[in-house]
């Protein structure tokens, strides 16, 4: 069929890619996390999964409230974009036991895997502030104990006492 009036694409807008997801990213990141878990960043580790314009925004937010920020990116020129920003550039498998805070940013699939989450310590944050909601394995979490904090806010068990 056809629209009765115009329809645009905003998302793909220059000015919604490139300062939104940027600048918006950088605003929202921390208060989203402050609000849902009541967590101080300053002092944290927290792991950045892609470094896109989300996760630039996200890098940003972070280490402003004063977390040690590491990024994780495939793109060989966003990794050096994120090292050139200052920032330490690895696998999650690298840092995925030590880290207290992880976002993804990536708008991929299975970015955060269940073995990803069995390994992370005792209260790790786990979060997307990516545009779909797959990139974090959830659904493999089904048959574990689930602890509904507050809204949208939930802690997992995991097999080995851990909690995420």
């Amino acid at each position: 069929g056809q629209l009765p009036f115009p329809a645009i694409n905003v998302n793909d807008s220059v000015t919604k890619s490139k300062f939104d997801n940027k600048y918006g990213c950088k605003e929202s990141l921390v208060d989203g996390i402050r609000r849902a878990t009541d967590t101080m960043m300053a002092g944290k580790v927290a792991v950045v999964m892609g470094y896109g314009d989300v996760g630039k925004g996200s890098a940003a937010s972070l280490k402003g409230a004063g977390a040690r920020v590491i990024v994780t990116e495939v793109d060989p020129i966003c990794a050096l974009q994120a090292a050139m920003d200052g920032f330490q550039v690895t696998t999650l498998e690298d840092v995925v036991k030590t880290a207290d805070i992880f976002v993804t940013t990536t708008g991929n699939k299975d970015v955060i895997r269940i073995e990803h989450m069995r390994e992370m310590k005792d209260m790790a944050i786990v979060g997307n502030i990516g545009h779909f909601d797959n990139e974090i394995q959830v659904a493999s979490l089904k048959n574990h104990k689930w602890t509904n904090i507050k809204e949208q806010v939930d802690m997992i068990e995991m097999p080995s006492g851990n909690r995420i």
